[in-house]
């Protein structure tokens, strides 16, 4: 389930194991679940959030933004 459209955007809000939680916004629908783990792969050379990843359906997507909610 996506957040929403932010058009050209879908968004989606996720809580890291640390308890943070974060607006993403991504490219490709995901089809993710209330509830469900998604993987985020990031560059830690440049500090940046790269992809989310839906592994029960295959699909991936691009993050374009990131905002900490507070």
């Amino acid at each position: 389930m996506s957040f929403g459209l932010e058009y050209p955007n879908y968004k989606i809000l996720v809580q890291a194991h640390s308890g943070n939680r974060y607006i993403i916004w991504y490219a490709d629908i995901l089809e993710v679940e209330v509830g469900q783990e998604v993987p985020i792969d990031f560059n830690t050379y440049y500090d940046y959030w790269q992809t989310v990843d839906n592994r029960r359906n295959g699909r991936k997507s691009s993050i374009s933004k990131v905002s900490k909610v507070s």
